[in-house]
């Protein structure tokens, strides 16, 4: 009797470890694809997994003879939920706070690997099972360890891509023959929502007090203005999408009670007080010698998490139900409308006609980076994508020869793309073709939104695209994705200097808001970005940041972290645009931690030897213009500055080759600073 009851207890262990190391394993890799932005498939398929669990312990209780099997099965069903759920949450939100939710679900995988070695030791260990038993639950401990086991393992090595970074800064000196001479701010539509609001319910409607919000630009160095009037609804009034001031008055939105009230600017100036405010805004600014743009954000995707939204319309919903979108594989993308879609593109298009033919403005811009996934590419023909958007592209330039015939002058047509021409047309974006057809006048090159980027190869983009004006973009957010990553002054001035000098027309600006009243850090940014002339007489900074998006299976530009190993140089590539001869050179670098002897680091730049100058910060600042230590380099950084001798002018394209004799340093920070002398 013993013997037997010795039996049924080891049996019962050996099928609870494989129930566990089933769902452990099975969490784990549904981990994989799930984790990100499809909480329904994942809560699913872990309640799956929690039943099978419960149900063998609901079998194994019915076995043993226990009276209340079926309760024993309902609290191993709820303990399973409870940890599988808990732990995804006290990974992925409490402790990496959902910033990295590719490591919180390696971790997790490892965390499950961990478990089911756990499970096949203890099984195997089980004493009176026969051979075949135990083969079984290696094999099945086996299988799911391999399927979770890379996960687990894919932070720890090096990523491997399809394509290889391709360098393509160009290393010139000088200044360029035909400096560009513009600054162009895109406003999003975010920046007067408030203002608007407070303007209708003033009750002053006179021109003075409307054209406010354009006379902050007068008298600035700004020269073109890009209204967004499109996001996911309209700004303003139209038959072919929804009208953002509709939304106002809702009171229910996808069956949900939703309060809209805040938001009445729109709804009372068009609808109630019948004034027409950016027809007045197109007017005031070419009164006052700024050139006015429509932009349109193509496939703006924001709220992809919210059960409402005031920034959606109809169309989203119409997209979502009938499978109108990229898909669930894009994560925060996934709602983005699908321009292989025929209905998706005559909507836009559609859209597109009415304004340019409601409005007289200088010039449409098509705005992709809001967002550039207008294609499932990843499981598409490269080819057909590229087509699709040829043909949108012909179709635009149609309607905007139209708009030119009926305002009788002509009207510019701008599209804004990624940092690289080659990956843009891994996205659908063919601008080679589109300079062949005469189909654009301005390409804005621009990051995302992340950061900056200290390395847009707009050399490349005005040697391939001579017959087309290239515009470079600089984002507000500069490196850190914390408080304080807002981009100075300074700053700008030194990416705005190195994009003027590699050849770009303009400088153009986005998210730099000002809601009604420009800002100090806006006023001394319009003041002295517009042009080499204005920047260079005064002190920029060069921050390297690096590439906030990329195509899958192409390796972004990313140089930092660097290791600095001992007695070998490590090397790092500064584009800074045109250095006047007189100019004071500092060098800031950053580490992970303080090298163990800093005094005995070695920096050379250009082959130039620099003085070390001991430790050092770098301010940043936050969105309130408040200045924060160290906030593009993160918290524990060491600094260090290092002076550049006068010398020889300097390139374009600095080479800065860093030794540590004391040991191996990790450089995560570098800075060059240009201040001239007078």
């Amino acid at each position: 009797m013993k013997q037997n009851d010795r039996f049924r207890r080891e049996q019962t262990i050996l099928y609870v470890i494989l129930a566990a190391a089933l769902a452990f394993g099975g969490v784990g890799a549904f981990l994989r694809t799930f984790l990100n932005w499809a909480p329904v498939p994942y809560a699913v398929s872990v309640a799956v997994l929690a039943l099978s669990f419960a149900a063998l312990v609901w079998v194994r209780g019915k076995a043993a003879g226990k009276p209340r099997a079926i309760v024993g099965a309902a609290v191993a069903f709820a303990c399973f939920l409870a940890g599988a759920f808990g732990l995804t949450f006290l990974i992925n939100n409490v402790i990496l706070r959902t910033v990295h939710a590719d490591i919180a679900a390696c971790i997790m995988a490892g965390v499950f690997s961990l478990a089911i070695l756990g499970a096949a030791a203890a099984a195997l260990a089980v004493s009176g099972k026969p051979l075949p038993v135990r083969a079984g639950v290696a094999a099945v401990c086996a299988g799911l360890l391999a399927a979770n086991a890379p996960a687990a393992l894919k932070p720890l090595l090096p990523e491997k891509y399809d394509h290889p970074f391709e360098n393509k800064i160009a290393e010139t000196s000088g200044l360029p023959d035909a400096p560009g001479e513009k600054l162009i701010v895109n406003l999003d539509d975010s920046h007067w929502w408030g203002w608007l609001t407070a303007l209708a319910d003033g009750g002053d409607l006179s021109d003075e007090a409307v054209n406010a919000y354009v006379m902050q630009y007068a008298d600035t160095g700004v020269t073109d203005l890009m209204f967004n009037i499109l996001a996911q609804t309209s700004d303003v009034p139209t038959e072919a999408l929804t009208f953002r001031g509709d939304l106002y008055g809702q009171t229910e939105q996808n069956g949900l009670p939703v309060d809209y009230s805040p938001y009445r600017g729109l709804s009372l100036l068009y609808k109630e007080y019948g004034v027409d405010i950016f027809a007045k805004w197109f007017e005031r600014c070419r009164e006052v010698g700024i050139r006015p743009w429509i932009s349109l954000r193509m496939n703006d995707c924001h709220d992809p998490d919210e059960d409402t939204s005031v920034l959606r319309g109809d169309l989203f919903y119409t997209a979502r139900e009938n499978g109108w979108t990229i898909g669930e594989e894009y994560g925060y993308y996934r709602n983005c409308f699908n321009y292989a879609v025929p209905e998706i593109c005559e909507t836009m298009l559609r859209y597109t006609r009415e304004q340019l033919m409601q409005y007289d403005v200088y010039g449409l811009e098509l705005d992709f980076m809001r967002e550039i996934y207008c294609f499932d590419y990843l499981n598409a023909d490269q080819d057909e994508i590229v087509s699709v958007i040829n043909g949108f592209m012909r179709d635009t330039a149609a309607i905007v020869k139209e708009a030119e015939a009926h305002w009788g002058h002509p009207i510019r047509l701008a599209v804004r793309l990624m940092r690289d021409l080659d990956e843009c047309r891994v996205f659908g974006f063919d601008p080679l073709q589109w300079q062949q057809e005469g189909l654009v006048d301005v390409i804005t090159v621009t990051p995302r939104f992340d950061t900056c980027d200290s390395a847009m190869p707009i050399a490349d983009w005005v040697r391939r695209l001579p017959d087309v004006e290239i515009w470079a973009g600089i984002e507000t957010n500069v490196c850190h994705a914390g408080e304080g990553m807002s981009a100075t002054a300074e700053v700008v001035r030194g990416y705005a200097a190195q994009y003027l000098t590699a050849g770009a027309k303009g400088t153009y600006l986005f998210n730099y808001m000002s809601a009604g009243e420009v800002q100090a850090r806006e006023a001394e940014v319009y003041d002295t970005c517009r042009s080499l002339e204005s920047i260079l007489p005064l002190p920029r900074r060069h921050i390297v940041t690096r590439q906030d998006l990329c195509p899958k299976g192409w390796e972004p530009y990313d140089p930092l972290p660097l290791r600095v190993k001992k007695n070998t140089p490590a090397v790092l590539q500064v584009e800074t645009g045109y250095i006047p001869e007189n100019a004071r050179v500092e060098v800031y670098l950053g580490f992970a931690s303080a090298p163990a002897s800093p005094e005995s680091l070695s920096l050379e730049v250009c082959g130039r030897e620099c003085t070390f100058a001991g430790e050092s910060t770098v301010m940043g600042r936050n969105e309130n213009g408040t200045s924060v230590e160290n906030s593009y380099c993160g918290e524990g950084t060491a600094v260090f500055r290092f002076d550049l001798p006068a010398g020889e002018p300097l390139p374009n394209l600095l080479t800065l080759s860093l030794s540590s004799p004391g040991g191996s340093a990790k450089l995560t920070y570098a800075e060059v600073r240009v201040e001239p002398q007078q």
